[in-house]
């Protein structure tokens, strides 16, 4: 018997010792960069009520921002749920062609922006099942500004802000 509590006393002390190397394999916490993927637990209704997932780019309306550059190129790009301002830096391109988010949520905006002249050769597709009101394409974005819409799960449509 005194062999049995001596084995369980360095367990427990060699599992003391070693739990902070147990914990460094553990999943990290918190995140220095978001992507917009991550989600949050929300709770309706009060503590004790349902919940939902929230995914992060929803909460900060999608801000994230991807940059395109590439003289006398076809670039062709199909949104994810986490975009929402596409900023063409540089030379233009041959053509742009943009298709909008397959799954996009209620109130999620895009916005075409750049530091360049674009001319004639910029096309904003929406996905299936989406309309795109006042259409986009092949139309000239000049530079220093940008054109939006936010879209409304209601309608399925894309309406144009500015």
């Amino acid at each position: 018997m005194t062999k049995l509590r001596a084995l369980l006393a360095g367990a427990f002390i060699a599992l003391a010792v070693a739990s902070p190397t147990l914990y460094s394999w553990a999943q990290q916490l918190s995140s220095t960069t978001l992507t917009g993927n991550e989600v949050v637990v929300a709770a309706i209704g009060g503590p004790g009520g349902p919940s939902i997932f929230v995914p992060i780019g929803e909460l900060r309306n999608a801000t994230a921002m991807k940059t395109f550059s590439g003289a006398g190129v076809v670039v062709t790009y199909q949104m994810l749920p986490s975009d929402s301002t596409l900023f063409w830096i540089g030379t233009a391109p041959t053509t742009w062609t943009i298709t909008t988010p397959v799954a996009p949520y209620d109130g999620q905006i895009l916005q075409l922006a750049t530091d360049t002249t674009l001319t004639t050769n910029v096309t904003v597709t929406p996905a299936t099942g989406q309309t795109l009101q006042a259409a986009f394409s092949s139309q000239t974005l000049s530079p220093g500004t940008s054109i939006e819409w936010v879209y409304t799960i209601a309608t399925t449509k894309w309406q144009r802000l500015r």
